[in-house]
């Protein structure tokens, strides 16, 4: 956003590396009239480049959904078949859904969960996708996964997901998603500090969850 380019200025910082991509669709102007073009304008006029990680953050080894499985402390982590963006592991002892719903909040320090269908039920082997992972629900169906953790889940979504027979937590996009600042500070510093470059990490702690 202009805010966080304006961060990246304010601290001497010439790269600002994003989980979010600026640009969802291509634009075929730079007016300010959207949020994507104000935060383009703003990195050029205080010449501040732009590094967005996305998906390949989410697939890659150590990453994103693997931080997120380690949080929640599954074991036996793998990745599904044709779901790069998702992991699977068991939980240490079987518990509730609900317990499990409170332990992501606990763990991610998230406000606020969701839960569809039984909240009661005991789950063990969990599917996590961290952001909006609901177009993996077949995925995690035919694994056999006994619950499903994501974000962003829509109301049909959610009716297809009780009807399977698959209970799925919804812990929020940016809830989710926020422990890539802190995972992309610690792996870009420990390259610098091996390779002997002289490059500083700041931590951007501006953005807030948009939901109160």
């Amino acid at each position: 956003t202009p805010t966080t380019v304006a961060f990246a200025s304010d601290h001497a910082c010439q790269l600002l590396i994003t989980h979010h991509p600026v640009l969802v669709e291509p634009v075929k102007n730079l007016v300010p009239d959207t949020l994507a073009k104000k935060t383009l304008l703003q990195a050029a006029r205080m010449d501040v480049d732009i590094l967005s990680l996305h998906t390949n953050l989410d697939a890659a080894g150590q990453g994103l959904n693997d931080e997120f499985a380690r949080l929640i402390g599954l074991e036996d982590v793998f990745t599904p078949r044709d779901a790069s963006c998702a992991r699977q592991g068991r939980l240490r002892a079987p518990m509730r859904v609900r317990d499990l719903a409170v332990k992501v909040c606990r763990d991610l320090n998230i406000p606020r969960a969701a839960i569809t269908s039984d909240a009661e039920r005991i789950v063990e082997t969990v599917f996590c996708v961290t952001g909006s992972g609901m177009g993996y629900l077949k995925h995690a169906i035919g694994t056999g996964a006994d619950v499903m953790v994501t974000g962003d889940v829509r109301y049909h979504a959610a009716r297809e997901a009780a009807v399977a027979g698959i209970p799925v937590i919804d812990a929020g996009h940016f809830g989710l998603e926020k422990i890539a600042i802190p995972l992309l500070f610690r792996s870009f510093q420990r390259q610098f500090d091996s390779l002997g470059l002289e490059v500083s990490c700041v931590c951007c702690d501006l953005e807030e969850e948009p939901f109160v």
